[in-house]
């Protein structure tokens, strides 16, 4: 190994935090490459005055240079608490970039975020624990972003007050979500990688509830934007290639292709047992999702090109091409079955979202086989193309609300047919 590979490696590839903050750079100046500064600077403008409530997609909002832009700048904000309460990077903790990249393209900006991360600061300073410790939860916490700034658009409330209100609510959440999500893994026993996403959806089923008693209503979005195949396939492509290149420079050896699909790894966390190797393993999910965007002639959108960043962030802990392609093919599934009987489009982008996301039930298939993973993905579409009502959108990791009520109602049954329980009698 030469000098110069040895000091990239102990300088920049060794360093996670390095790696992902030079991705965040590379995503502000992609947006300038876009658009104009000043462009820039209305669509952000727009973005963080504008509804978050699902589905707002930020690059018909602000623009497709404004929503890289707004993309770079929340992952450099969670790099930053990570960075500034010393939290050691853990598998989690690069799903957790991933989930928050991707969710700025549709509903998360560096402002709507802020308070519910001041809010678990809040949490360790009660509990008398580093927050280090208790830093992930609260970062993806953020899925409830929009209760922030939803006050702030009722006509029926003055503006600062709505803000005010808005912003003492998304303290509150931060505070509670350590606890709330501890207690909600216990129902499906790991089997959801999106465990905020299950809690905030109960929190959020309360919020709205609470909202619709004292009179304060509001209606899901559907704002998707549309005619950005290239720029986001070639971003797609790209962001993968570079994945992979740092995880071979960080050994110059690749796993075999068996391990990649499939890392060998008891529980989720893939980062912690194969290191800077894992980004193989996410580049690889990656250019799955680019091959399957092309096999389903899927319309790229914010939300999309959101859903498949998370997918690639959780390639280094708990998810894996084979585990979770029997996953999406039974969302497919069920998307046919929906466009054979009402005739909505199978590949409609509300449909490929939620494909996406349902690998969240990767696990699955991982521990029972692809069969069991093929109806783990066919229930979670329908579920999740139908659970957004309860939580009016205020809980952007909706297909993680899904996830937990699939793997709750799967579980039992799976274990029945399998004779799980017996053999463990």
């Amino acid at each position: 190994m030469t000098k110069d590979n040895t000091w990239l490696q102990e300088n920049f590839l060794k360093k996670p935090y390095r790696v992902h903050g030079a991705l965040f750079v590379i995503f502000i100046l992609q947006g300038f490459f876009y658009a104009s500064p000043g462009e820039i600077i209305r669509g952000l403008g727009a973005i963080i005055s504008g509804p978050d409530i699902l589905v707002t997609d930020y690059i018909y909002t602000g623009g497709l240079g404004a929503a890289f832009v707004n993309v770079g700048l929340a992952g450099l904000l969670s790099l930053a608490v990570f960075v500034i309460v010393k939290h050691e990077p853990v598998g989690l903790t690069i799903g957790t970039l991933g989930l928050v990249t991707g969710f700025a393209f549709f509903g998360k900006n560096p402002l709507n975020m802020l308070p519910i991360i001041l809010g678990g600061y809040f949490y360790a300073k009660f509990t008398h624990k580093h927050y280090r410790d208790c830093v992930l939860p609260a970062v993806l916490a953020t899925c409830l972003a929009p209760v922030v700034t939803t006050l702030l658009h009722l006509s029926a409330l003055p503006s600062a007050l709505g803000l005010g209100l808005g912003v003492g609510i998304g303290i509150f959440i931060g505070f509670i979500m350590n606890p709330l999500a501890a207690a909600m893994k216990r129902s499906y026993e790991d089997f959801n990688l999106y465990n905020v996403g299950f809690a905030s959806g109960i929190l959020g089923l309360c919020l709205f509830a609470l909202y619709r008693n004292l009179g304060i209503a509001f209606e899901t979005l559907s704002i998707w934007s549309s005619g950005y195949n290239f720029e986001l396939a070639l971003f797609l492509a790209i962001l993968s290639v570079y994945l992979i290149t740092c995880g071979w420079l960080s050994t110059h050896k690749l796993r075999p292709i068996k391990e990649i699909l499939n890392p060998n790894v008891v529980g989720h966390d893939y980062f912690s047992a194969h290191a800077e190797e894992s980004y193989i393993s996410m580049g690889a999910l990656g250019l799955g999702c680019l091959a399957f965007m092309l096999a389903v002639r899927g319309d790229y959108s914010g939300p999309v090109i959101g859903a498949i960043l998370s997918v690639v962030g959780f390639g280094a802990f708990g998810k894996a091409l084979r585990s979770a392609a029997p996953i999406v093919a039974g969302a497919m599934l069920a998307a046919c079955a929906n466009w054979l009987i009402t005739g909505m489009a199978f590949n409609s982008p509300g449909f490929l979202v939620a494909a996406l996301f349902s690998t969240c039930l990767s696990p699955i298939s991982k521990r029972y086989g692809v069969f069991w993973g093929i109806v783990a993905g066919f229930v979670h579409l329908s579920l999740a193309s139908h659970v957004g009502f309860f939580h009016g959108g205020m809980n952007l990791y909706n297909n993680g609300f899904a996830g937990g009520f699939a793997a709750i109602m799967l579980l039992p049954v799976i274990r029945f047919f399998t004779k799980e329980n017996e053999a463990k009698t």
